[in-house]
């Protein structure tokens, strides 16, 4: 994982760095080509550019690549054009108002969630730093590192509304493509939905683009300002809330597709075969892990230990239970009958020296007797794990005379993982080699971090073997950041769509006082004897004035200190 994360960050600053002498490159070419000097804001402009053609722009300035096109403005003028005098046009406008409604329930309902969010994590962190005197002593591993709180309570953050999306984190660092292609999918269906509501009302485009801040994609279209204020304020809601609108129809779609079972029949179709009754097929394994090497791509696991993964429940949340320590019941204690003489003559060099980290055993481990503890030899557990006539005993009496019941000192824990190999993955010199066997020794939790699997087998070779899993991440990526976005953009903060709603709702609302009390107002400044008050009246009034500054502000820095709570609760209970 390290050595992946650094490689990343190679490529990430190498790439930089090449945009960055490109630009340093064409500034230096312009300056030379240059007879007379230009304006200050012609040359600030051209400086960030790295290259402008008729239609297309593309700039870089403080980590951020944006490419501006004008090369779809006369397709969205086209589509507009043809949208006026169409007959769709009034059933898409009374679908964009019902997305305007979706947008103001969305805006609130994200606040809420927001708000919601934020106090689980503060109720979580509570719990977190309890002393471990006064909680009880579930401790995994990982946990013990941080020595006197319990840190680990990592099913009260899971359990949270709201969870981040950390590469390499709270995902694994190999998603990054999957989850980069999800978020600019998303993103595009987001700024189509502002270029139909605009095509609605015959707004000109002005450019689309794409870009790209440090790691993180975008895309945007971009209107006249004065177009857009000059609308009516439905037509405004309209505009603002189509974005949001488009990321919700998007979800409902996704999930359309869930609930009906679609893949399950395409990939049988493809020649996949479904092995989630009774294992777990291995895509993928960290080339950091001691397992890689020797836990073969494309087996299929249905074997943890004593435990079999078919089950009522399946074999997804079998293998999840069984390496997370998750057990509906005691952890078994069983051991192995073994001759007490032979286990004497063993030598005790591997009890000795305690083991620094996980491995996949490839030698001998520590071995006691239940009833003797101290008593400690070395043993290969291969002698035991490939031993058809080893008796399983839980102590001494459970075996015959002269017989010890063995089993692995506390501080090594072993798991054997039991494999499947498909006809094309055999060794055709072996007729024998269906089954393997592995051992691992240490926290079998991280099994789960280093080893990714799934629930399609290929029946032949030529299929490739992490395709199902590929969907299956950029379908649920898909799925989770349509329903983000929708939240996220309608928050009211000046930067995101909910801000911009949150206005037009304000104006709206301050038009159709006016339009009420106009008369009220004119009679209160005559009854005042200020004449020339009244049109300044009538302007702050229509305008919104200080309270509606006074008000937006409040509501955008209470959101904003909420979103800041949230996300540093968040990296918190997550780092």
């Amino acid at each position: 994982m390290v050595g992946r994360l650094q490689h990343f960050l190679f490529s990430l600053s190498l790439f930089w760095a090449v945009l960055y002498a490109l630009r340093h490159y064409r500034r230096r070419r312009t300056s030379n080509a240059a007879f007379l000097p230009a304006p200050t804001s012609s040359t600030k402009s051209l400086s960030c550019e790295l290259l402008r053609s008729r239609t297309t722009r593309i700039t870089l300035s403080k980590f951020h690549i944006g490419v501006y096109s004008t090369a779809f403005n006369n397709v969205h003028q086209h589509f507009a054009a043809r949208l006026k005098h169409s007959r769709w046009k009034r059933l898409l406008g009374f679908a964009y108002d019902a997305g305007s409604l979706l947008g103001v329930l969305g805006m609130l309902g994200s606040v809420l969630l927001l708000l919601w969010t934020t106090l689980h994590l503060v109720s979580s962190a509570h719990v977190i730093q309890t002393p471990i005197s006064s909680a009880p002593r579930t401790l995994h591993k990982r946990e013990e590192l941080f020595g006197e709180t319990l840190l680990s309570s990592e099913s009260s953050s899971q359990d949270a509304p709201l969870q981040l999306i950390i590469p390499g984190v709270t995902t694994p660092l190999h998603h990054l493509p999957i989850l980069f292609a999800a978020l600019s999918a998303t993103q595009l269906i987001h700024e189509a939905g502002h270029a139909v509501a605009a095509a609605l009302d015959s707004v000109v485009l002005g450019s689309a683009g794409l870009g790209l801040t440090f790691i993180l994609p975008s895309a945007f279209v971009s209107f006249a300002a004065g177009e857009t204020e000059s609308l009516p304020p439905r037509s405004r809601l309209r505009l603002i809330s189509a974005g949001a609108y488009h990321n919700l129809l998007f979800w409902l779609f996704l999930s359309g597709i869930a609930w009906t079972n679609v893949s399950y029949h395409v990939w049988t179709v493809l020649g996949y075969q479904d092995v989630t009754a009774y294992g777990r097929v291995v895509i993928h394994i960290d080339e950091s892990s001691p397992l890689y090497g020797h836990l073969p791509v494309g087996s299929v696991v249905y074997k943890v230990g004593d435990d079999t993964l078919d089950g009522p429940q399946g074999a997804p949340s079998r293998w999840e239970s069984l390496l997370s320590n998750k057990r509906d019941g005691p952890a078994p204690t069983l051991g192995w009958c073994t001759d007490e003489a032979w286990f004497a003559v063993q030598n005790a060099t591997c009890c000795i020296t305690r083991p620094s980290s996980s491995e996949v055993f490839m030698g001998q481990s520590c071995f006691a007797p239940i009833a003797d503890p101290s008593f400690e030899r070395c043993v290969d557990p291969l002698l035991f794990l490939d031993a058809p006539d080893t008796r399983r005993c839980s102590s001494v009496v459970d075996c015959g005379h002269g017989q010890l019941c063995n089993r692995p000192r506390g501080d090594q824990e072993l798991v054997s993982l039991t494999m499947h190999l498909p006809p094309w993955l055999r060794d055709g010199r072996e007729a024998d080699d269906v089954e393997r066997r592995l051992v691992w020794q240490g926290d079998t939790s991280e099994i789960l971090h280093e080893v990714e699997v799934g629930d399609w087998l290929p029946s032949y070779e030529v299929l490739p073997i992490g395709l199902p899993v590929l969907w299956d991440n950029l379908f649920l990526y898909l799925k989770t950041l349509s329903l983000s976005l929708y939240f996220f953009n309608l928050l009211p903060l000046p930067f995101l769509d909910g801000g911009q709603l949150l206005d037009v709702l304000f104006d709206w609302y301050m038009s159709r006082g006016v339009a009420t009390d106009g008369g009220a107002v004119m009679l209160s400044a005559l009854e005042a004897t200020d004449v020339e008050q009244l049109p300044n009246a009538v302007q702050r009034l229509r305008q919104g004035g200080l309270p509606k500054t006074w008000w937006t502000k409040a509501v955008h820095f209470g959101v904003g200190t909420l979103l800041a709570c949230c996300v540093l609760l968040s990296l918190k209970s997550t780092l």
